[in-house]
């Protein structure tokens, strides 16, 4: 007996996502309750006074270094307690920047150390100083790397380049001020315990003490620079990476603020002496923010007007690291450039240029450097009318190499097939934007005017894998929609901020692709039906669908086959739970592959147009006007079952020799006195999801 069966439906568009799997279990991301309105200070001065310290207090983000004479654990907690959200310390990790009277460490003595640039191995020296100094001077002449047994130094500030291996990480997170019963050798120098470790109220005045930082300002990363000179060792990447890793992980409620490293978010950097793609060795996921000094206004007095970088720095590097920061485990960009008494037009040009357009954290030191305060942003952050966010996002080339100015690569790049069947992936480029993050939407149709698109906002984008290495043929980004059902789809991609306007950019640039794939097995011989799947096992399957149903009586679809002779249709199918054959037990088949022909649903919700159904064994013909429940009986199918599998058979003649069918299964367990229903693939109603069957004909893959 044919039984109407009905659907509370919520209408959702929606179609099902590839999971998102990070490689890194556990990323800190940006700086909590920061943005580009926020107001950033680097301070290495020595001026306390309750003056200088009231102009402080009125910043965001202090970074001050504690190996100041005058910095002192009741300094922090003033800061801290006047309201500063983050009040961070400063340590270098990439050189031993050792006072006066304190000596290169001899520890284990196995240093200094080099990489052979021939076989590419670590040399040990033994020469008596510690494993962790470098020795590997760069010959610009003969293009060469040499080794002279000395520790290598910074010739400005004379600190020893350092290869951060555990012997380091060791030194870095004991030595402190004063000297410690594990390590005497740095009297000076605060190491992470004492940078972070919980003040003693008692000796708040006491440098020997713990000062509570809320985090670790990381100097001299750049030691692991893929760069040809002297000062840069494109080897020690994995180390470094490995360092701040190390202190991520030791202090994970402790803020991680690294001074440059650019080149560990710059896409297509090489170095090939030694073989190296420091974004291999990506540190993303270890670090809150990053600083980026000298953007536009360097140090170097000379230099009048903007400095000779920048160009390079606006085009080629900053859309990289902008790229990487934007990602789900991102982090904070904060910048710092120098006055040195330029003209003062060029601090408003910087000041849009940071955070007006890059919607950085910025800074501007005064004439004298990170020895004084200087309030020029924090005036101009001040003024809410001139930090108002008004624009939406700005699409990028990430694709531009060194002194490069390509044009913008806007909205959606490419389109190609997914990794599996009815899957297509999207890909694109960055865009930047004063508010952060910038979201990206997805524009979905089957009709070049966008009339019936669908669009899936702030989706869950990953990296393209390829643009790492190759960042001039390929985009940043890509996402990927699963279980297509056959079409030509149109895709627009647009960016939008983080503002409360959620301002959107409106480009039309459009790709398209067709999607068309269907389940085919043709067989030579008839399948017995006798309620056996085993023949099935060899042979395509529309998937498995999971246990759906709470009650261990009810249908529940587990897996589902077709098959076909030239002039018969095999159907079997597996089951969660022991089979109670009935009309609950639903095939729907669009033969005409044209949905709007058929049953569409009495609201028009289903994902075809049904010109058969087989209920039970029977099979019913379509008669009604597309939304009316009319039906005309055609037959029985020849069918077989046992506990958990059934089979039937049908001549073709029956359903109109269709070549192709699109179909979905439902279980309506009404049918069995029972609430619920089981839809095979699940979302066949709200994502308008189906099966598709070709005749005698191989599977169709995505073009």
């Amino acid at each position: 007996m044919l039984k109407q069966h009905f659907f509370k439906i919520i209408f959702i568009h929606l179609i099902l996502l590839l999971p998102i799997i990070s490689s890194i279990a556990e990323a800190r991301g940006r700086l909590e309750g920061i943005d580009s309105s926020s107001k950033y200070l680097i301070y290495y001065g020595g001026d306390f006074s309750q003056e200088n310290l009231s102009n402080m207090k009125k910043f965001d983000v202090v970074v001050l270094n504690p190996n100041n004479q005058n910095v002192t654990p009741q300094i922090v907690k003033e800061l801290q307690d006047a309201g500063v959200s983050y009040v961070i310390g400063y340590i270098s990790i990439g050189e031993d920047v050792a006072a006066p009277d304190e000596q290169a460490i001899l520890h284990q003595g196995k240093g200094p150390v080099y990489v052979d640039e021939n076989n590419l191995e670590l040399v040990h020296q033994n020469s008596g100083v510690a494993s962790f100094y470098l020795d590997s001077s760069y010959n610009k002449e003969l293009d060469i790397y040499e080794h002279d047994g000395i520790a290598d130094r910074n010739g400005v500030f004379g600190g020893y380049y350092i290869y951060p291996n555990s012997d380091w990480r060791w030194i870095i997170n004991e030595m402190r001020i004063g000297g410690s019963q594990n390590f005497k050798q740095r009297k000076h120098t605060a190491g992470l315990k004492q940078i972070a470790g919980k003040r003693d109220p008692a000796n708040l005045d006491n440098r020997f003490a713990n000062y509570g930082f809320d985090g670790f300002f990381l100097d001299t990363i750049d030691t692991a620079g893929p760069y040809k000179a002297t000062g840069w060792y494109p080897w020690v990447a994995k180390a470094m990476q490995e360092t701040i890793k190390f202190i991520s992980d030791t202090y994970p409620d402790k803020i991680v603020l690294a001074n440059r490293g650019g080149f560990y978010f710059h896409a297509g950097l090489y170095n090939n002496t030694y073989n190296i793609h420091p974004i291999d060795y990506n540190i993303r996921p270890y670090i809150n923010a990053m600083l980026f000094e000298s953007y536009m206004l360097d140090s170097d007095a000379s230099h009048t007007d903007v400095s000779p970088y920048f160009f390079d720095n606006a085009h080629n590097v900053a859309p990289k690291i902008m790229t990487e920061a934007n990602r789900s485990d991102g982090f904070t960009i904060t910048s710092m450039d120098y006055m040195m008494g330029r003209e003062a037009s060029l601090y408003d040009q910087l000041f849009s240029a940071t955070v007006k357009e890059n919607g950085w954290l910025g800074y501007l030191t005064s004439a004298e450097g990170i020895k004084t305060v200087d309030l020029n942003f924090l005036n101009k952050l001040s003024d809410k009318n001139l930090i108002l966010d008004t624009s939406p996002p700005e699409w990028m080339n990430t694709g531009n190499q060194y002194n490069e100015n390509r044009p913008a690569r806007i909205g959606i790049q490419k389109l190609k097939a997914g990794e599996n069947p009815r899957e297509l992936t999207i890909f694109w480029d960055s865009a930047k934007d004063q508010s952060w993050p910038v979201k990206y939407n997805i524009s979905v149709a089957t009709t070049p005017d966008f009339s019936d698109k669908v669009v899936y906002k702030n989706v869950a984008f990953e990296k393209n894998p390829q643009w790492e290495q190759d960042p001039l043929n390929h985009v940043a980004n890509q996402f990927t929609l699963k279980n297509l059902p056959d079409a030509t789809y149109y895709v627009r991609v647009t960016a939008e901020d983080s503002s409360a306007s959620h301002l959107e950019d409106d480009n039309q640039v459009t790709l398209s692709i067709e999607v068309n794939y269907a389940t085919s097995n043709p067989i030579q011989n008839e399948f017995s039906i006798d309620g056996n799947v085993e023949e099935w096992d060899h042979l395509l399957s529309f998937g498995e669908d999971e246990k759906d149903m709470p009650n261990a009586s009810m249908l529940d679809w587990q897996k589902a086959w077709m098959a076909n002779t030239p002039d018969t249709l095999f159907l079997a199918y597996q089951y969660h739970n022991p089979l109670q054959m009935s009309w609950g037990h639903i095939v729907h088949l669009d033969t005409d592959t044209n949905k709007n022909t058929g049953f569409k649903g009495s609201s028009g919700e289903y994902p075809i147009g049904v010109d058969y159904m087989i209920q039970g064994y029977d099979i019913w013909k379509y008669t009604g006007d597309g939304q009316s429940w009319s039906w005309q009986f055609v037959a029985e199918a020849t069918r077989s079952w046992t506990t958990f599998n059934s089979e039937m058979k049908l001549p073709l003649n029956l359903i109109g020799n269709p070549e192709k069918i699109n179909l979905f299964y439902e279980a309506d367990n009404i049918a069995i006195g029972h609430a619920g229903t089981d839809l095979f693939p699940n979302d066949a109603i709200s994502g308008k999801q189906y099966f598709s069957y070709s005749l005698n004909t191989p599977p169709l893959l995505i073009n």
